[in-house]
């Protein structure tokens, strides 16, 4: 940082002698230029927080947050799965006719390989969640490459699948991390409305905070699993049908997150696939 070009010199007048001035400066001209670097810093930490943190940020890279409005549709998505409850839910959507978007953590599917392929056969669509689910701010470049390569190759080779969006842990993006996105060709999708389900609440009030705000184009968050594979979604899962209801009751229909953020859709199960 340069040096401030505030003078005790000119505060105090040239005739005080040098090694005296500083003893002689009142406290409020000598707080004056800290006060002022304390307020730069401040600043640019807000900055760095918005930049990665705010999910409708496009400072580090184009996110898309929310789809097209000139529908009557929103989606549904569910992050850090597979998990041992992921079945249950998938079950649910079935019989809602609903379709979702599992943004996947790599580990996860290492430990539920046959749910995750579920997913797949059952035709919802599949997203990157990462490796092990890191906060990417506390990790060097080459770690967060590594995070989403690894995730991509075994979502890849156990659903066949290869995904085309990712959403980053905690929603938290990094220059490091786009670059790697881009590099997989991963176009990163947060949110605009969550069912705050990984708080203590009951289904009635995940439903209610997932449609509070929900409108067309509405990106709803959940969750089917955690990082450490510890969270009972019961209750997640026990406020679906409330969801789906109440999107219905507004004119809302649960349509597949590709059509809703108008990008290439995700080849079928079982399809051949590039890389491309």
């Amino acid at each position: 940082m340069p040096r401030s070009r505030w003078s005790w010199r000119t505060q105090v007048g040239a005739s005080r002698q040098k090694t005296n001035a500083r003893a002689e400066l009142p406290e409020t001209e000598m707080l004056l230029p800290i006060s002022m670097i304390t307020g730069s810093a401040v600043a640019a930490a807000s900055a760095a927080y918005y930049a990665t943190s705010a999910v409708r940020s496009q400072w580090l890279g184009a996110t898309v947050w929310r789809g097209r409005t000139d529908t009557n549709e929103v989606a549904l998505t569910f992050d850090d799965g597979p998990d041992k409850d992921t079945e249950e839910l998938l079950d649910v959507l079935g019989d809602l006719n609903v379709n979702a978007a599992f943004f996947m953590i790599g580990s996860q599917v290492e430990r539920h390989p046959d749910i995750a392929r579920r997913v797949a056969e059952l035709g919802h669509e599949i997203g990157n969640h990462s490796y092990s689910h890191p906060i990417f701010v506390s990790r060097s470049a080459n770690e967060t490459r590594k995070q989403l390569d690894l995730a991509q190759q075994i979502i890849a080779e156990t659903t066949d699948i290869r995904p085309l969006l990712a959403r980053p842990p905690y929603g938290v993006r990094t220059r490091a991390y786009f670059s790697a996105a881009r590099n997989l060709n991963l176009q990163t999708v947060q949110w605009s409305d969550t069912g705050f389900d990984w708080k203590d609440h009951d289904a009635e009030r995940i439903a209610r905070d997932a449609v509070q705000h929900a409108r067309a184009g509405s990106i709803i968050l959940l969750h089917d699993g955690d990082s450490a594979g510890k969270s009972d979604r019961k209750r997640t899962i026990a406020g679906i049908p409330l969801i789906v209801a109440a999107l219905k009751a507004r004119g809302l229909e649960i349509a597949p997150l590709s059509r809703l953020i108008e990008m290439k859709s995700q080849p079928q199960f079982g399809a051949e696939q590039t890389n491309a």
